[in-house]
This record gives C-alpha cells, structure tokens and sequence, in this order.
C-alpha cells in the first residue's frame, strides 16, 4: 500500500512495507509531512537534492526515524561535496540549495540496510541517486519526471550516466513510475515515449 502526500518541493510518498512504514523523500517542508503521519519507522531519499531533504531535520526531530540513501550519496547528504550544476537554471539551483540552510539528519544508515524493498542504484542525476520498486511501483525520485520527461542535463552529475539508468529502469518489471516532480506514469506510456533510447 501507499499513498501521495500533501508536500512541498517535491512529491513525498509513504510506503507500507510489511507492518513498516517509509517515506519516500521528504520535500522542504519537514512539519508539513509529520502533520500527516502518526508513525513512520524510517525515510528512504532517493538523491540529496534540497528539494527532496530539506524537510529531513524537521522530521527526524519529531519521529526520531532513521534516513536512508545510497552510500555514493551520503557525502551530499551531510554538505561534504557541493553539487556541480550548470546553466543558469543550474545555478538558481544552487543558490537555492545554499539559502535552504539545510541542516542535514544525524541518523542516515545506507539504503542497503532495508531488506523489504527492492533498491536500484540510478546514478547520473545524482552519483547516488536510487528507485525503490514496490509492489509494481517505481519510485524513481528524479530519474523521470511526470509524462515520462527527462531530467534537465544541467542538472545532473553525468548525463551519460542518467541517459544509461533510464534504460536499465525502463527493462525492468514495474507498472508505474511515481516520480519526484509531477504526476506518476505507466511503464508502457513512458517506453512509448522514451523509445528513441532505447534503440
């Protein structure tokens, strides 16, 4: 089971696995989110873009729960390593990110510690970036957007890298994607259109 919740930054999503329950990213809002929940045994971020963590403070505070990402993602998750963005939208990016003032989670374990989801490593967008496959599900952060749109290139730490994560995902058993930004799409709507790559 899950469910989309009311989020700000990016789309947040919360997963029942078993008797356990996860969210998907936490957006910037962390009070927003913990005013929908009453339990939340841990929170999975698929890549630590400000947009997708800045909430995570917030939340830890109020559940105390543990955070999980990708080992190749943790030195962006505690402000060790800057993301390089390019262009001008890479660079509102980034002058975003420093005026959030995120202060990052004390408890962040690696995502490979959960053992009752399917954890796929989609470096390019991020070098750590991850999908959780769920129950048919594809969580996929900002591997895909909604309508099955790419992420921007200057955006993304190798494209080549991103270009190769969408297709091993797009071979994968999945029925819909949920996004970070916008709404989910069908495995099949997204291999129609992103078909050009797969060739």
């Amino acid at each position: 089971m899950s469910m989309k919740l009311k989020s700000k930054g990016c789309n947040v999503y919360l997963v029942r696995s078993g008797d356990k329950r996860y969210l998907i990213d936490v957006g910037t809002d962390g009070k927003l989110i913990a005013e929908q929940l009453k339990e939340l045994d841990g929170v999975i971020i698929t890549h630590a873009h400000f947009d997708h963590i800045a909430g995570a403070r917030e939340l830890e505070r109020i559940f105390g729960c543990p955070f999980f990402a990708h080992p190749e993602e943790l030195p962006y998750v505690f402000k060790e390593r800057e993301f390089s963005f390019t262009g001008i939208m890479g660079k509102l990016a980034k002058l975003a990110e420093r005026m959030s003032r995120f202060i990052p989670p004390e408890n962040v374990r690696s995502v490979y510690e959960l053992k009752d989801l399917r954890i796929m490593h989609t470096p390019g967008h991020t070098p750590g970036s991850i999908c959780v496959l769920h129950e048919g599900k594809n969580y996929c952060g900002d591997l895909l957007r909604g309508n099955a749109k790419l992420s921007r290139k200057n955006f993304c730490q190798s494209y080549e890298r991103y270009l190769e994560s969408v297709r091993t995902v797009l071979s994968l058993d999945w029925e819909k994607a949920f996004p970070g930004h916008g709404k989910e799409v069908a495995k099949d709507v997204a291999i129609k259109k992103l078909q050009y790559l797969l060739k």
